[in-house]
């Protein structure tokens, strides 16, 4: 007979070897120094896409190997400067099915200057990329953001007070929408967005996050405005479309007369639950929707739920597992603030692993992304 105590020890190497309990690694990559606000996606053949801002201007990277090594960096903007300030500010990315790299960015915002919505893609892997064009035909613009599918379809959102409008609330704005069906080749006419059980107020500088959906839908997380109360909302719709619903992520009911200048993330896990992450009350917590994306659940802290959090990033690995990064310190372009992650359960437990990374400049933020080995890495200037 074969002792107790061995068949013990014989399914914990079991289990060990099959990784059904192992907990996933995190990893961290050094962004390059100096750089603001990087912004990572992977695509569906492993490739991990990275975009930055350095020096005013955008530079895209790409990995064929989780992030360890990079490609040597390419600038997007071959005129005009980038805006980069506040944390999270910066070129954001989009890759379409066909491997085609979009990005996009606002101009540096000065007294007086006319700044738009600006756009680049790359037809060649992130070797060259195209000039960039103005993808606005307002300016003033804030919060812009871009996603793209597998049948050509790009779209880019942003938020701006046009028209000017009187008796609205302090710190809000419009979203708009540009859409093109040919890869980013020809763009359409901007519009309003229209949602059917929410008006379009945006948080004033608050930046947005789009992503399209498994099954072609269209995702847009943003910090309303409607009423001062600066909670969020992911708005789903079609991505031929003008027409949208909005689904609460959390209801702090938030009253505030000013903007608290700091956007969701919004990632898609493997299963295809949308996974979002947020600022409220100056602390930081992530929440997790059902595949359908119509309700979203889980409102879910850090372990210190510390005070001065702010540019939260989350995302899900295939069992589920979820990985959030933040900072803690002064919404500011000067000064430092910390780096910090923890591992959840797929139940929103904490599931024991935590650990601060080290100090950065508070005027950027770190973001998080699941590799081909289903493990998380943390992108950061932090050390």
């Amino acid at each position: 007979m074969i002792p107790i105590r061995f068949l013990a020890a014989l399914m914990a190497m079991t289990i060990l070897a099959t990784g059904a309990l192992a907990q996933p690694t995190v990893s961290v990559i050094q962004a390059p120094a100096g750089c603001f606000a990087p912004d990572v996606l992977v695509d569906a053949k492993g490739t991990v896409h990275m975009v930055y801002a350095l020096n005013k201007n955008a530079y895209y990277a790409r990995s064929a190997d989780n992030g360890k090594t990079f490609t040597e960096p390419v600038k997007v903007n071959s005129e005009g400067a980038v805006c980069f300030t506040m944390g999270e500010r910066g070129p954001k990315l989009a890759v379409g099915g066909d491997g085609v790299v979009h990005v996009v960015w606002m101009d540096i915002w000065s007294p007086g200057a006319k700044t738009f919505a600006r756009y680049a893609r790359s037809t060649d892997g992130g070797k060259t990329f195209q000039p960039p064009r103005a993808i606005s035909s307002m300016t003033g613009n804030d919060g812009v953001t871009v996603a793209a599918d597998d049948k050509g379809n790009v779209l880019a959102f942003w938020h701006t007070m046009n028209p000017p409008t009187t008796g609205l609330p302090k710190a809000a704005t419009f979203i708009h929408i540009v859409r093109s069906a040919d890869s980013g080749a020809t763009w359409g006419k901007d519009e309003h967005v229209k949602i059917a059980n929410l008006s379009e107020l945006a948080c004033s500088m608050c930046m947005m996050r789009a992503r399209i959906a498994a099954d072609g839908s269209v995702l847009l997380a943003f910090r309303s405005a409607e009423k001062s109360i600066r909670d969020f909302y992911v708005l789903k719709g079609s991505v031929k479309e003008n027409s949208f619903t909005a689904i609460r992520v959390n209801k702090d009911e938030w009253n505030l007369e000013s903007c608290p200048m700091c956007g969701p993330s919004l990632e898609l896990d493997p299963a295809g639950r949308a996974v979002c992450a947020f600022m409220t009350r100056h602390k930081v917590y992530w929440s997790v929707a059902d595949p359908a994306v119509a309700a979203f659940k889980l409102h879910v802290a850090t372990p210190a739920n510390e005070s001065d959090e702010i540019y939260p990033t989350a995302v899900a690995n295939k069992r589920g597992d979820v990985l959030m990064a933040w900072q803690v310190g002064p919404m500011s372009t000067t000064g430092t603030a910390t780096v910090k992650w923890a591992l959840y359960k797929p139940d929103g437990q904490f599931a024991g692993q935590q650990a601060t990374i080290g100090k950065s400049t508070s005027g950027t933020k770190p973001t998080v992304f699941v590799g081909t080995d289903d493990n998380f890495h943390v992108v950061t200037t932090a050390k």
